[in-house]
């Protein structure tokens, strides 16, 4: 009877790990991104769809090729967006959707007024997305 008992859980484990390790077969690699800007230049960009934060990271710097570029947004498996206020002031979030990340990082804002002198209309207005960038994996 015991040697049933131990033959089962032994078997029970086996086909436990099976599941496991098809699980991790099966789970697709994730995907990670950066968003950067530079301050002095107003440089703004993505570097999306690099097998680790490290890289991702690493393009971006690359990518904005200035000295004061900040890394300012990370995305794993998702969305991100920059938006420019008129007054010059970045904003910046990541969502489930570039729709999304894009009206929540102009939100993040709200309205503003350019600095003076402005060519144009001195009436506030909404920020403008700067740039927007989904990993390849996100629909």
């Amino acid at each position: 009877m015991l040697r049933k008992s131990v033959l089962a859980v032994a078997m029970s484990s086996t086909a436990a790990l099976g599941v496991v390790a098809a699980g991790a077969a099966d789970a697709a690699p994730k995907l990670y991104g950066t968003l950067a800007f530079s301050p002095s230049t107003g440089r703004v960009v993505a570097a999306m769809d690099h097998p680790s934060r490290v890289q991702a990271d690493a393009a971006a710097i690359r990518e904005c090729n200035v000295y004061d570029c900040d890394l300012v947004l990370n995305v794993v498996d998702g969305c991100g967006a920059i938006a420019r206020g008129a007054d010059g002031r970045f904003g910046w979030a990541a969502a489930g959707s570039r729709e999304e990340a894009e009206q929540i990082a102009i939100a993040s804002l709200g309205e503003s007024a350019p600095p003076f002198p402005d060519l144009g209309s001195a009436s506030p207005r909404a920020a403008q997305v700067a740039v927007s960038a989904c990993t390849k994996n996100v629909g």
